[in-house]
Order: C-alpha cells, then structure tokens, then sequence
C-alpha cells in the first residue's frame, strides 16, 4: 500500500499528525536562538603564558620555544604561530576543520604537564583559550554624571556589573575607565632600608596572614563539624597591626646586672601608611570627551543575542532608579540592532514571498479552493522545517532564512504537480478519492526524482564543509534549511495534499462555468490572455525547431558571455553590513605611557568632532586589558564614532563612507600612531582582504624585508590598498645592567640577591 492510498484512507490520523507537527514547529521557533551570522566553531586554540617583567627575547628562549616544542605534536595541527612579548608569551594553534575542538584541548592540557617543570619559576601557568567569535561584546552601555571617575567606576562595579551579570545569556561585564578601589600601603624607602626589608617580603607576609583555610573534620557524638580557620582581614586595623620583623634591643645594665636584650614586635603600621586608595591607573573612557565609565556586555555563547540584548535593557531600566540622580546609564553601541534589521527583513521577503506565490496560484489555477489546499503547503512546511532546526541545533540567523527564503518559491512546485494530476483523474470521471490516490501515486517517483535532484545541487556543501573551512560552517544552515523544507514539501505532497483534495477539490469546467461579477471579467480576461501567449508559444516553438542549428549556437554564445561577465561583476568573501558606527584602533610604540597614548587619541578625536558632520556620540577608551587576559596595554586604544542613522540624517550631513575618509585622512598627521578602521563586525570578523607572510631565520632581515614591502605598497598602490601594516612589534624600550661577577662575589652576593 503506497503512502498516499493510506493517507487517503486515513485522513483524520493524517490531519492530526500534521497539526501536531505544525504546532511543534510553531513553539520550537519562538525557543530558535536568533543571530547575525550561524555558530562558528573556529578551528583556533590559543595558549597564553605570562612571565613577569621578562624580554620579549627572554620570553621566547624560556617560554615560548618549551611550549612549542610539545605543542608541534598535536593531533590535527596545521599552522603554529607564536608572538613573544614583553611580559607574555602567546601561541595560536591553527587546525584542519574538522578537528574535535575538545578533544585538541584536552590534548594540548596533557602536553603542557609535560613541561610545567621545566618553565621558570617566575612564569605563570598557560592559559588555553578556545577562539570564539562570541567573545566581542555584543553591546555596551556608557555610565556617565557629574562625578569622578573612580566614583562612576564603583557605582558600575557595585551596583551596574552584578546586576547585569545576573541575567541569563550574559557571560561577563567588562568595566574600562576609572580606577579600581584597593588597600594602599605607602612605604618609604628609608623606612625599608631601617629593617633590611624588601617590598616583596613585606607582600609575602601580608599575603601569608590573609588566608582562609580548610582543618578537615572531627566528630563528636553524633555530630561530625567542620574545621576551617579564617584569617583574612576584616578591616584596616587588621592590616596595620600586621607583624613584619622583630627588633632586638641591646642589652641595658652594667657587669652582672647586665638585662636581658628584648625582642619588640615591628608592625606595619610602624614603617608604613595604610589607606583605602585606588590602583594605578590602567585605562581612560570618555563619552563625547567627557570622562566615563564603559560597560561591555559579553553574552554566553549560543544564546540568543536579540533576547539577551532586550533582557539587558530591561534590567537597566530597574537599574537606573538605583543609581543617583546626576549618573546616567545609557545605551552606546548595540550590534543586535542591525541583527534584527537584517532578520526582519529577511522574514519579510519570505513572507512576500509566500503572498506572491499565492498569488501567481489564483491567477493560474483559477480556483481558490486548489489555491488554498497549495499554499497549506508552504506554512506547513516552513514551520516543520523551523522544529528541526530547533533540534538540530541551528540558529535563526541570516543564512538559515536565506535558504528558507530560497525554498518557498519550490515548496508549492510538488504539490502543484500532484494536484493537477488529481484534477485531470477527477475530469476523467474518477471519483474523489480515487482520484487522490491514482494521481498521487502516478507522481510519486518523478516529483521524487525531481525534488533529490534539487537536493543534490547543495549536497557538495555538505559534503566538503570541511575542506570549504569557514564557508563551509556559514552555508551548512542555508544548504539544511532548503534540503529539509524540500523534504517536508515532498512528504506534504505525497501524503498531504491527497488527503485535502478527496475532502475539498469539487470538479469544475473553466470553460464552461458561468462568470459573473467583476471576478468574472478577471477570469475572462486571463483566459484570453493566456490563449495568446499559447498562440505566441506555439510560433516561437515552431521558429526554434525549423533554426535549431543557429539556435543552438545563440545559447552557446550567450553561455560564454555569461563566464565572461563573472571577472566584472567582481568577487567579496563576505558582504559589508550596512552600519552607522565607524570603529578606529590605535597602536602606539610599545612602551609608550598611558598619558601619551591617551593625548594622541583625544587630539583625534578633537579633529574628527569638528570635520565630521552628523555625528551622534563618540566613545572612546585607552589602554585596558585584551581577550587574551594580558595586562593592561598602554599603548593602545580604540574610538567608536556613531552616526545618526540614514534615515535621519540632514542634507549635508556626512554619510559613512563620507565620514570614513574624513577619519582616514588624519591618520598621517600622527607620526609613529598605527591606526586601523572598520566598521561592521563581519568585516572584523573576516581580517584583512590581503595577508603577506614574510619567513627568515633572521630577525634583522626579517623586519628589513617587511618594511622594504609595506614602503614598496604604499608607493606603487596608492588609493587601492590602505592601512597596509605587519604584526611585528618592537619590545619594550629596556635598560640592561651588566654585572661584574668578581666584585659580586667579594661582597658575598649573588645575582638574584
């Protein structure tokens, strides 16, 4: 028994599957995480290890070679590159796609135990961090009143940052600008000097005494207790009562009446000054030059952007009230905006979509019950299609609803087929459900055939996904959502639209029925004009068999024209998102100081304000610490310069492109400043259109060759490349103290000493 005879004997079992799957995929959609662009697993690990007031070549001799060599060995690996600065080394692993990122890193763990034993003492452990694009933050909120900003920064740290970090999908909130609160203790060197102590051991002891430990258990009847003791400081006085030396006094008295010498405590409070201060300066954020503090929000990776953005407005909304009257929490940047706008328009398209093809249906088919038993099909099929991606572990995102948008044209094509072929057994005189199931099954195979055939031209997406690398992760969502809405269409054809027509399809002559009304004279006028585009089929038909030579040729020609055509229309890996936010980095000489770098980005940004017309707000923050979790970078610094959107900009206002050369243009009025512009978070996410990698075993011909090429660019391809710069940095400016071994060891020291 085929499918469709057993449908059509079973239309109630038939109706309720169906209104079952419908109503799972209705509820699976509103759960679908919703994104820009799919999940991408990037095929990078990193490992990140510090070492301390170390040189870059220091660094790469202790730490970075020790680490390279068991990281060669790992499974799967493609590239290894390796970055040693002062301070820290960084190692990125490049695999093949494909790899098991869990899997790699678990075996990355292993072979570092291998080494920890043979790193210096002074370094840190690695850190392995798995690269996701989700690590930028999704939006960021600016924090701004008529306060310092060490105020503003613990207003966001006590009442801003856990409250936001409260709610679900927000991975951390990351704070810039101002200065964090800390225990100060203000020792003079004299002082030091007094006790033959040194900082480090006077650290040491309070780190000692600040502690808070576990003593086991014991049990005492029935009762078993835990033994814990507690040691940290509770307050200042704590602190300054802290014992750091002991002082023997000299002995007092004369011949046997000569005392004992005492041993008096030293307490920190009797060398040092302890109070509640602030930590050095690690970073500046202004809004519109005023001094702020920047909130970045970083949502947990596969949560849903759009939810979690709109969960953190709410939040900010209970938040305000909570904060004084003269500090405003406002919104700055927000990438799920352009999420959204994207989506929706997107849903837009398949929805006018639909509405066209039913449309096209009633004016071909005439009969708006045909029409409606059709168009069930794409309803039904899209939201089907929407619960396995909800269990398959798509997102709702840009490329998934491009191949849905893609496949609603096709959903109606096998139920069309079926449907006119029920028709014409019902015109034959067949009844209803006979005709059902002769019509249906008489199509079966080549709706089949026709529909995999479909199938297989997104099948080597598939089955290259690995080899096609990032590309391949972005169109699996496009290639699963047309193949599967497909499938469904074909099971709503086959089984389905049988059912509907032995219920509802009524035979009727088209010819022959009476028309009436203004519906009348519509029909008959597409009657007629479909009799003439027959008679003008027929002619073009008939021309074409009596030339089919030249014919043939013609659409040869044309075949060729068309690869000809392909080198003009261009090639872009990834298209620009329309956006109004401008983005600057700036990359100072390393060593620079905080103030130097921060004078450099406020002069810009004093320039940009008085060139550029229609911008809203501009954003700006200097120094602060990277992804990667290294320190804080003092030499560098970012600009985030927001215009007013299109569609409320005035004449004369810059657009972005107009604004972006502007920018562009001040760049050369900074000596030594490396700067970079951007501005959606495809293109940040894609890099550079062009990479160069330079090779030597040398390092001085290394630099050498790489300047002599970014010079020989930036002469021969002015106003086609820009921002040409390379990855090599300069170490810190170092002062190196040579020592004389034999005078060191007449005084009875050593190097460490």
């Amino acid at each position: 028994m085929s499918l469709s005879k057993l449908a059509v004997s079973k239309p109630t079992t038939v109706l309720i599957i169906f209104v079952i799957l419908a109503a799972l995929g209705i509820y699976s959609t509103a759960q679908l995480p919703v994104d820009l662009l799919p999940d991408m697993e990037l095929p990078m690990i990193a490992v990140s290890c510090s070492y301390t007031n170390a040189g870059p070549e220091e660094v790469e001799r202790s730490v970075t070679r020790t680490l390279e060599s068991v990281l060669s060995s790992i499974t799967g690996l493609k590239t290894m590159t390796s970055t040693s600065s002062t301070g820290s080394s960084m190692i990125l692993l490049e695999l093949n796609y494909g790899t098991n990122l869990d899997e790699a890193t678990n075996e990355i763990r292993d072979q570092l135990d291998l080494v920890k034993n043979f790193m210096p003492e002074e370094a840190g452990s690695p850190l392995i961090i798995k690269m996701d694009p989700s690590m930028l933050p999704i939006m960021n909120f600016v924090l701004s009143g008529n306060r310092t900003a060490e105020e503003l920064r613990l207003y966001a740290e006590d009442i801003v940052q856990p409250r936001l970090e409260q709610i679900d999908g927000v991975a951390s909130v990351q704070i810039s600008g101002g200065r964090e609160k800390a225990i100060v203790v203000d020792i003079p060197r004299d002082r030091l000097e007094a006790y033959s102590l040194t900082i480090t051991q006077i650290a040491q002891m309070i780190g000692a005494q600040n502690v808070q430990g576990s003593g086991g258990s014991i049990s005492e009847g029935d009762t078993t207790y835990t033994i814990s003791t507690s040691g940290e400081y509770s307050s200042l006085e704590d602190i300054r009562n802290t014992v750091i030396a002991y002082k023997t006094d000299a002995a007092a008295g004369y011949g046997a009446a000569t005392a004992a010498p005492t041993v008096q405590k030293v307490l920190l409070r009797d060398i040092a000054d302890v109070y509640e201060g602030y930590k050095p300066v690690s970073s500046y954020a202004y809004v519109n030059g005023v001094p702020c503090v920047i909130l970045n929000i970083q949502k947990q990776s596969g949560k849903n952007s759009v939810q979690t953005a709109h969960a953190v407005r709410k939040q900010v909304e209970t938040i305000q009230p909570l904060l004084p009257a003269d500090v405003v929490l406002t919104e700055s940047m927000n990438t799920t905006d352009i999420i959204e706008l994207s989506i929706n328009n997107i849903i837009n398209s398949v929805v006018q979509g639909a509405l066209l093809a039913v449309l096209v249906l009633l004016v071909f088919l005439r009969s708006i019950k045909s029409t409606i038993i059709i168009s069930i099909t794409i309803p039904v099929s899209l939201v089907i299609t929407l619960g396995v991606m909800k269990f398959s572990g798509f997102s709702l995102n840009m490329m998934t609803l491009a191949g849905l948008s893609l496949g609603v044209g096709m959903l109606v094509d096998n139920s069309i087929v079926i449907l006119e072929n029920i028709y014409s057994y019902r015109a034959k005189g067949a009844k209803a459900k006979a005709a059902a199931i002769l019509g249906s099954q008489e199509m079966i195979m080549a709706i089949t055939a026709s529909t995999l055939t479909t199938i297989c031209v997104f099948l080597p997406l598939v089955m290259y996904s690995n080899e096609l690398g990032m590309l391949g992760q972005i169109f699996s969502g496009l290639t699963f959502t047309v193949v599967f809405s497909l499938l469904c269409s074909l099971a709503v054809a086959i089984i389905l639209v049988p059912v509907l027509a032995s219920k509802y399809l009524k035979l009727e002559n088209l010819a022959t029925r009476e028309r009436k009304g203004l519906w009348g004279k519509i029909d008959g006028k597409i009657d007629k004009f479909f009799a003439s585009v027959d008679v003008a089929y027929s002619k073009k038909v008939r021309w074409v068999l009596h030339h089919k030579t030249l014919f043939i040729v013609f659409i040869f020609l044309l075949l060729i024209g068309s690869f000809m055509l392909i080198p003009v229309i261009g090639f872009i890996y990834m298209p620009e998102q329309e956006s109004n936010n401008i983005s600057v980095s700036l990359t100072m000489p390393k060593g620079t100081r905080l103030e130097a770098t921060d004078e450099v980005i406020r002069n810009l940004e004093n320039m940009i304000t008085q060139d550029v017309i229609g911008i809203k707000e501009v954003t700006s923050s200097v120094g602060g610490g990277g992804l990667m979790g290294g320190g804080s970078n003092t030499n560098t610094a970012s600009l985030n310069i927001t215009l007013y959107p299109s569609a409320e900009r005035q004449e004369g206002w810059d657009s972005v492109e107009e604004a972006t050369a502007k920018i562009r243009s001040k760049f050369s009025l900074f000596p030594g400043a490396e700067f970079s512009i951007g501005g959606s978070s495809v293109a940040m996410m894609t890099g550079s259109d062009v990479d160069v990698a330079v090779n030597s075993n040398s390092m001085e011909q290394l630099v050498q060759a790489v300047n002599d090429i970014i010079a020989a660019l930036e002469k021969n391809t002015e106003g086609v490349l820009t921002e040409i710069t390379s990855s090599y940095e300069e170490g810190l400016p170092q002062v190196e103290i040579k020592i004389d071994r034999n005078k060191l060891q007449d005084l009875g020291l050593n190097i460490y000493s």
